[in-house]
């Protein structure tokens, strides 16, 4: 299977002082997420990041919960991150994709951050994740909605939602870069919804516990964007079909059996 790449930093740039500002703040959106799921307390928790890039999400996860195991396709940031990282003793990196991990262990808690729309079959990604998780455990996700107006990883409009053919010439002409296949994977809020149905799980569509942190939006803050941000926020509030609006999900599965 080819290789699912991400276009972010977690795949081996170099973190600004602003993006480590979002690493800090994803920790207690996810566990507080998992602990509305789940009474286990996390102390006692294993983790695994499916997409650990250079592994920061993973080593900020690591100071809540008894273990984490990060699992990445790209050797560079597989590389980097066990260097960096060295000294955190309840870590762990692999090269691996997810479909081709194989360990006897069951985890708690698996944690996808915005590595859903670079996976080529996404049914056997998931079916993998299912088979890893413990009944009753919880899949943590963020994704792009494809139908968002602008493209997350290149910030073109209406790229997300071309055919593929038009998506590489329309991204080839604007920023010379060859292939949109990479990120092409995305789905809008009915799509995620009709896939996880696929499951034997539950699974919601949530907002940030701190919709003012530096997590949600990924930092990426002015006024038009509070303000667009606060309006989405009432809006899904008053009704979750606005969740089609949004730039992006937060999801919280819990496997049923």
């Amino acid at each position: 299977m080819k290789k699912y790449k991400k276009k972010s930093p977690r795949s081996g740039l170099r973190f600004s002082p602003n993006q480590n500002k979002v690493v800090k703040a994803a920790a207690p959106e996810i566990l507080k997420a998992y602990k509305k799921f789940s009474k286990t307390p996390l102390k006692q928790i294993n983790v695994l990041d499916v997409g650990c890039g250079r592994g920061e999400y993973a080593t900020e996860i690591a100071k809540y919960v008894k273990s984490v195991v990060g699992i990445e396709p790209q050797a560079n940031a597989v590389n980097d991150a066990k260097i960096q990282h060295k000294s955190v003793k309840n870590v762990k990196f692999y090269k691996r994709l997810i479909e081709d991990f194989k360990t006897n262990e069951k985890f708690d808690l698996i944690v996808s951050l915005t590595v859903f729309e670079h996976m080529p079959d996404q049914k056997r990604s998931f079916k993998r994740m299912f088979e890893l998780l413990k009944k009753g455990g919880v899949i943590y996700m963020t994704a792009p909605n494809k139908y968002w107006l602008f493209e997350q990883h290149y910030g073109l409009p209406f790229l997300s939602w071309l055919p593929l053919p038009l998506a590489n010439l329309y991204l080839r002409l604007a920023k010379g870069v060859s292939s949109y296949k990479d990120c092409s994977y995305s789905k809008g809020y009915w799509g995620t919804k009709r896939f996880f149905n696929q499951f034997k799980c539950k699974y919601e569509f949530i907002l940030p516990f701190n919709p003012e942190g530096a997590y949600y939006g990924c930092a990426t803050s002015n006024n038009l964007n509070a303000k667009i941000r606060k309006l989405g926020i009432e809006l899904i509030k008053l009704n979750p079909i606005f969740w089609s609006l949004s730039k992006g999900f937060i999801i919280v599965i819990r496997k049923t059996s």
